[in-house]
């Protein structure tokens, strides 16, 4: 058995199909090179695609089964928690609208069966399911890795790691897509769709939100334990394949 890899995958958006295929080509290839490996979900498990609750449920069996697994707080996973723990009264309800209508959320709610017409904060505190709320409200904010940072969006340019806020690290786009700065690891971002909706490489950071939810290409980054990195990408020329494609560098 060598050293502990890790694989971080991308943007689901409720493609739970897409996921299903590459958590098997994930664990055929570590079998296959008989490496010890853990998963870090980058966030936005949920929304705009047809299938957040299954997705949830693969997220939650894959973090229970591989030890040192987690999930990455997305801005999209956020939405419900903040409704329930930090919003109140219209406020809530105000959020809740614009998380349905304007962020697919509304597509996660067909997912458990609920109508989103008439769905209330009250229906989401007392029907949605207990144990996916939990694991999101245990995401954690990064990852911090030997050679590498995993967000969910990015980091500010000029703030130490351990000042970077939250909502930064959920919600960036620029100024840290264009920077030039050093950030000290590469940055192993999602998020922002990449222009080339393949997996994208810079000097800084690593972008794999390859927008699944329309495009049907979901993307992991395999990081070696030397810092070595390579890219898988469900295919759109057909189910249940997986390729090791090449980043595109920008």
């Amino acid at each position: 058995m060598t050293k502990h890899h890790t694989f971080a995958i991308g943007d689901i958006h409720g493609r739970a199909d897409l996921l299903d295929t590459l958590l098997v080509a994930i664990d055929k290839r570590a079998s296959d090179m008989t490496i010890d490996y853990s998963i870090v979900f980058l966030g936005d498990v949920i929304d705009r695609g047809p299938e957040s609750k299954r997705a949830l449920e693969l997220v939650g069996e894959a973090i229970a089964s591989k030890p040192g697994s987690s999930l990455i707080l997305g801005n999209h996973d956020w939405f419900p928690i903040r409704i329930l723990d930090e919003l109140a009264g219209d406020h809530a309800e105000m959020a809740l609208d614009h998380w349905i209508y304007n962020m697919g959320g509304g597509s996660t709610l067909l997912s458990y069966g609920f109508d989103p017409d008439g769905f209330t904060v009250a229906d989401l505190d007392e029907n949605f399911p207990r144990g996916h709320l939990d694991l999101v409200r245990n995401a954690v904010s990064h990852v911090e890795l030997e050679g590498h940072i995993l967000v969910h969006a990015g980091l500010a340019p000029g703030i130490a790691l351990a000042e970077q806020s939250r909502r930064d690290m959920m919600w960036i786009a620029e100024p840290f897509l264009s920077s030039t700065e050093d950030f000290e690891k590469v940055v192993v971002h999602g998020h922002t769709v990449t222009a080339s909706r393949r997996c994208e490489k810079a000097r800084h950071r690593i972008g794999i939100d390859t927008g699944a939810y329309a495009t049907g290409r979901l993307a992991a980054v395999h990081m070696y334990p030397d810092g070595r990195t390579e890219f898988l990408e469900t295919s759109t020329h057909g189910r249940g394949i997986v390729e090791l494609v090449a980043p595109v560098q920008v």
